[in-house]
């Protein structure tokens, strides 16, 4: 355990609200791990503030933090420069004070992708279902463009934003949410970038009868079994939440901010602690 001190380096997590992320939890296990004299923190910063929030990382000497709902895009405006992939998504999830330099990264897609690589379903010359043209939703589509995907299909609540996120990526065509399970028949990879599944209470986006054989179905929804994921065993077709992703995402983030490798077998194990605590 972490006891603060002068030469202690502050991370965190810049978000609104931030109850319920567990970045604490997997990151301070990696810096116990490594014997790094190191916090990570979350910060609760409404919109309002991220001007400021993101400032104070100057005057505070803060290594650096992760950026969540709502602030991923907003972030961007704010910062001294942004790493390639980032640009290409339109958000940042990670900013690395560097000598008082502010520097964006989105560590979202390298992490989605490594994830979906690693369970077996390789989205390369893939048709694929995108539920979601949000912050996070960008991100997957960057990913699955940048792996070399066939065809993918964006459908989003908002059909301009679903629009303006297929213009730009490539093989992207947007779907109108009514029509998209006329694709599934298509695809064979479906992804939940939506926050549908977040509240327990939540529908299913599908259901069993109508989830084809073969199809590989990602939520990325970590923090309990959604009833997607549920429908999704139940039809016996292949399928994972998006806690792999999170863990990927975060040990990216922890090596940007140290220069060491991440303890992933750690992180992982803090993070599936926290979730049986809390759920």
């Amino acid at each position: 355990m972490t006891i603060i001190n002068g030469s202690t380096f502050i991370t965190g997590i810049f978000g609104y609200p931030v109850s319920h992320t567990l970045s604490p939890a997997m990151h301070n296990a990696a810096f116990d791990a490594l014997s790094i004299n190191a916090a990570y923190l979350p910060f609760e910063v409404k919109p309002q503030a991220l001007r400021e929030a993101i400032g104070s990382l100057r005057s505070l000497n803060i290594k650096g933090v992760n950026i969540t709902i709502p602030h991923k895009t907003a972030a961007l405006k704010y910062l001294d420069t942004v790493d390639t992939l980032a640009k290409r998504i339109g958000s940042v999830n990670t900013i690395v004070n560097e000598g008082g330099k502010l520097a964006g990264y989105n560590t979202d897609a390298t992490g989605f992708l490594k994830d979906i690589i690693e369970l077996g379903m390789d989205p390369k010359r893939a048709s694929c279902l995108l539920l979601g043209a949000g912050g996070a939703g960008n991100a997957v589509a960057a990913a699955l463009a940048q792996r070399g995907a066939k065809k993918i299909f964006i459908a989003d609540s908002d059909i301009l934003r679903a629009r303006k996120l297929a213009d730009r990526t490539p093989g992207a065509s947007a779907v109108a949410m009514r029509a998209w399970k006329d694709k599934l028949p298509e695809v064979s990879l479906v992804v939940n970038a939506t926050p549908v599944g977040m509240k327990k209470t939540d529908p299913a986006l599908l259901e069993a009868r109508e989830i084809p054989s073969g199809i590989f179905i990602y939520d990325l929804v970590y923090q309990h079994r959604t009833r997607l994921i549920e429908q999704a065993k139940k039809a016996k077709v292949k399928c994972a939440n998006g806690l792999g992703m999170l863990l990927n995402q975060g040990a990216l983030a922890f090596e940007l901010w140290t220069g060491k490798k991440a303890p992933a077998a750690v992180m992982r194990r803090a993070l599936l602690k926290t979730i049986k605590e809390v759920s």
